[in-house]
């Protein structure tokens, strides 16, 4: 028995990891614009399906199908902003919020993303890209773990190092982090607010589509694979919905969480325990593990 709670512990670490991708992704677009985005889903589903377009159509190795998938996404997450989200925020009343608008505009992302993969040939056969890496699995101490699984600890590690390094080191991300903590001062001392939320979506939408690439290989790719982003915001909630090193630790959690319970009580749980634990997580600390106090905030 206890080496197949170290079995599923060491899954659960990969697919969590995962989570906290996708988390990260919806969780530095609402600390920019208090807006949730309810996209999420659809832009990992399109990330998969632009690794897919790279692998299969235009022949590209799997270590630059990540970049043009990032690329892909980040253009579209900007444009979003650019051309939808600032004309909403320009047709705002003063003293009014018009923070519904925006996240009505994100749901209506979410359809527009999913009916315009549906309209293309072939994408509602089910489909799954190959692994990373083949070959014998590696033993660490008892426990067997893919190569496959292995890269996307790896590649998830990274991309969670290059943002840590982005925000904390670049002045970009300190332009970006002051955005994010006070949008009317960063105005003042000349920081071009618009264009950091414009930069931010860009990079959400490039953080979700690695993760499409790395789920790819996993799971079964359908125009509705995107309904996985409701384990991201069980990851965010639980880790809390504003800090992103919560998120991490939150993803993981809830990718060990699943499997244990998948063990002791059944498969057919594995889709009940995220909801579980939120509604757990929010009535006995509803800012999450590492949010900060809760505040009353006038809407």
């Amino acid at each position: 028995m206890t080496l197949l709670i170290l079995q599923a512990i060491a899954s659960g670490v990969v697919t969590g990891c995962v989570y906290a991708l996708i988390a990260l992704s919806l969780v530095i677009v609402y600390k920019s614009t208090d807006v949730i985005n309810f996209a999420g889903g659809e832009i990992v589903m399109i990330g998969g399906y632009a690794g897919m377009l790279a692998l299969l159509y235009l022949g590209l190795p799997y270590i630059l199908i990540f970049a043009f998938a990032a690329i892909a996404t980040f253009a579209l997450g900007a444009l979003f902003d650019r051309i939808v989200l600032h004309k909403v925020l320009g047709r705002a009343v003063p003293g009014q919020s018009i923070l519904v608008a925006m996240v009505i505009a994100t749901v209506g992302l979410s359809y527009v993303l999913k009916g315009g993969v549906r309209v293309v040939p072939y994408t509602e056969e089910v489909r799954r890209l190959p692994p990373f890496f083949t070959g014998e699995p590696i033993f660490i101490g008892p426990v067997v773990v893919q190569r496959q699984d292995i890269a996307i600890i790896v590649v998830a590690v990274v991309v969670m190092a290059a943002l840590w390094a982005f925000f904390s080191l670049t002045l970009t991300g300190k332009a970006l982090r002051a955005t994010s903590q006070n949008p009317r001062a960063a105005a003042l001392v000349g920081i071009p607010v618009r264009r950091m939320r414009m930069t931010v979506w860009g990079i959400a939408s490039a953080l979700a589509a690695i993760a499409g690439v790395l789920l790819a290989p996993k799971l079964l790719m359908t125009p509705d694979m995107g309904v996985i982003v409701i384990l991201a915001f069980a990851a965010a909630i639980i880790g809390g919905f504003a800090s992103l090193p919560g998120c991490i630790i939150g993803g993981i959690l809830l990718g060990v969480i699943q499997n244990i319970v998948g063990l002791y009580v059944g498969s057919n749980a594995i889709s009940v325990a995220p909801f579980a634990v939120i509604m757990l997580i929010l009535a006995l600390r509803p800012q999450g593990l590492l949010g900060g106090r809760v505040a009353a905030k006038k809407v």
